[in-house]
């Protein structure tokens, strides 16, 4: 069960773990909790996150139980942890988008607008994540915050800029994140990392509340291990061109429900079985990198092992 195996169910993807905290078979909080454990165990390594909005995840998951409790309808994201890159604005965090000048900066009054839309949908935000500074990176790696880690060989990288988003879902610490991408940056780090990463149409997903690369090309968008999650996330989106036209070819729009109903071809008899996932620790037991790794040192090339 979800409230006895924290450590198995954060490889449930977003939708099972929304199912269990509406039936009532976890509890919102008890979902934090054994996030919050498993950040504090495997983040070391990993390097992922750079702020864990702790308090805020416990006040929202008690939240969300009250309300069940209550028997007010939940969102079809109740329940679901999630962390952002963090160019995007978090009220009360500065945000940094990687750089070491913004720590200067006045700390945000307002949550980003697609954070907003994710709690209104019932997930609850853990926190802010590492990338590239001022997402001018291909690699994940920062000399301000140290590298992000890839969880399927801690010698290698996560791919960037968004590389915290994908490490902390490619890790298990979160099902779902929130990267962005000018020229690859949610793209490369799901590619590297193994996930579904989803670049949205220019302008679908709002931008409003994070720190902008180059504005004419920026794009938002979610990382996470199952396809469906990004359908899920439909509610994030933003009427395209503000036209009322749908787009029955985008998942974030009228079509959302036929792409979710079938997001693999149909089967056929002599298809080949799908490879079951197994999560990253049972591949390979994390070590702690060496203080002597090419990967960390700026400007070596990383050498492969002989």
């Amino acid at each position: 069960m979800l409230e006895t195996a924290a450590s198995k169910f954060m490889w449930n993807t977003a939708a099972d773990i929304a199912a269990a905290v509406a039936s009532g078979r976890a509890s919102a909080a008890s979902v934090v909790e054994a996030t919050i454990a498993r950040i504090r165990e495997f983040d070391p390594l990993l390097n992922s996150f750079t702020e864990v909005t702790e308090q805020r995840a416990v006040a929202r998951a008690r939240s969300l139980d009250e309300a069940r409790a209550a028997g007010k309808p939940l969102g079809p994201l109740a329940g679901v942890p999630f962390a952002v890159k963090n160019l995007f604005d978090i009220a009360g965090l500065r945000t940094l988008a990687g750089s070491k000048i913004n720590r200067d900066l006045p700390p945000a009054a307002r949550d980003a607008t697609l954070i907003q839309r994710l709690e209104a949908a019932g997930a609850i935000l853990m926190g802010a994540l590492n990338m590239g500074e001022y997402a001018y990176d291909f690699t994940g790696e920062n000399i301000h915050y140290g590298a992000s880690h890839n969880p399927y060989d801690l010698e290698r990288m996560t791919g960037g800029s968004s590389g915290g988003s994908g490490a902390a879902v490619a890790g298990g610490l979160v099902p779902l994140s929130l990267g962005s991408d000018t020229n690859g940056s949610i793209r490369v780090p799901a590619s590297l990392c193994g996930l579904f990463g989803l670049k949205a149409t220019y302008g679908r997903l709002s931008r409003a509340g994070t720190y902008p690369f180059v504005a004419s090309l920026d794009h938002v968008g979610p990382l996470s291990h199952s396809p469906m999650t990004p359908c899920r996330v439909k509610i994030l989106r933003t009427p395209y061109a503000r036209s009322g036209k749908s787009n029955p070819s985008s998942p974030f729009w009228n079509g959302a429900q036929r792409a979710c109903a079938s997001p693999w071809p149909a089967a056929t008899s002599n298809a080949e079985p799908r490879r079951p996932y197994r999560p990253w620790t049972e591949l390979r037991r994390p070590s702690a990198p060496t203080a002597t790794s090419n990967y960390r040192r700026p400007g070596v090339r990383a050498q492969r092992p002989s």
